[in-house]
Formats: structure tokens, C-alpha cells, sequence
């Protein structure tokens, strides 16, 4: 009986929380990133293709603004193909997209808005050399980051994300990262 009212009681709080929220704000924005790609090759066979592709690119993202200190968040970021080893005489590359949905957590500490960013990701890889194919893996994903307002709509931001956590991929570990700094629009 005393989980049932529990589990009432949470519900209601979490309703009236919903109810008293505004309505949402919806948010677009773009970044320049620096992504990283970390390839390790776990096959113990010569030549050993392990090596970062360390590629700038544009990540573009959009959002809503649901509650007070919570936003629902979607990241693209555009596929870009760099090499991570020149081993075995071969120019090794990966071309590398990722796709995300997140649950961004913040908080204004002054002017300043601090996020945590926690959710899903997808990543496509495409590999060209002595390893070649496509692989698409997907898991749990995090970051933080800072978002600064320079206008009643237009804000910057720069945050840390971890795509792919050291997954393994047949013989290899990927592990997928990015630094990113760009621009948000809110409309309002």
C-alpha cells in the first residue's frame, strides 16, 4: 500500500512540476567541433593500424527548452574523413558521423548557464585502408558544457561530449570525443 501512494505521490509532484512549467522554447544552433576518433587495433597482427583521426568539423543541434533546468537536445555532427595511421604503407582513414539525443540537465550561475548533457548516440564509421568497411554502434552518451547569453536569443556555448566510449568494434576499440564552440538561436 505504501508504494502505491508513493508512486502517487511522485506522480502528482511530477505533474504539477509539468503544469506550472512554461510553455516550451524551441532552440537551433551550430558548432565548429574538433572530433576525435581513437582507433586501437586489439588484433595483435602487423601492421598495428592504431591512431587518432583528429578532424574539425560543423555539428549542428537543436532543442527545447521544457522545463526551467531542463532541455531535450538532438546533435548531427556532419561526417568528415580523416586519417588516424599510416601503417603498412597504407594512408588508414575513418570518415566519422554521429548522431545524438540528449537530456541536458542545467543550471544559471549568474549571467552564466552551466549543462550537463546525458542521453544516446549513434555513430557511423567508414573505414578506408589496410581496414576497410562500415560499422554503425550506438550507446549511452555524456557531456558538460557552458552557454553564455549575448542577446535576449542569441547565446554561445562550448562543450566536451563523449560519442562512442571505448566500444570494440570486431578486432578494434573506437572511442569518439568531441570539443565543440559555436552559436545557439532561441526563439522567443
Amino acid at each position: 500500500m505504501s508504494k502505491k501512494l508513493l508512486a502517487i505521490a511522485l506522480g502528482t509532484a511530477a505533474m504539477i512540476g509539468v503544469a506550472h512549467a512554461a510553455p516550451p522554447t524551441f532552440y537551433a544552433g551550430g558548432d565548429i567541433t574538433a572530433l576525435t576518433t581513437k582507433v586501437d587495433d586489439k588484433s595483435g597482427i602487423a601492421p598495428d593500424v592504431s591512431g587518432s583521426a583528429k578532424a574539425t568539423g560543423l555539428r549542428l543541434r537543436g532543442g527545447m527548452h521544457i522545463l526551467d533546468w531542463l532541455d531535450a537536445e538532438l546533435h548531427l555532427v556532419l561526417p568528415q574523413d580523416k586519417e588516424y595511421s599510416s601503417a603498412g604503407g597504407f594512408s588508414n582513414k575513418v570518415k566519422t558521423q554521429v548522431f545524438g539525443v540528449f537530456a541536458k540537465p542545467n543550471v544559471n550561475v549568474g549571467p552564466v548557464n552551466l549543462y550537463g548533457l546525458v542521453g544516446f548516440a549513434q555513430s557511423k564509421m567508414e573505414f578506408s585502408g589496410v581496414v576497410f568497411g562500415s560499422q554503425t554502434e550506438s550507446g549511452a552518451a555524456y557531456g558538460v558544457g557552458v552557454q553564455y547569453p549575448f542577446t535576449k536569443n542569441l547565446s554561445g556555448s562550448i562543450d566536451y561530449v563523449q560519442y562512442l566510449p571505448k566500444k570494440s568494434v570486431s578486432f578494434l576499440d573506437i572511442d569518439i570525443k568531441a570539443i565543440s564552440a559555436g552559436v545557439i538561436y532561441t526563439f522567443k
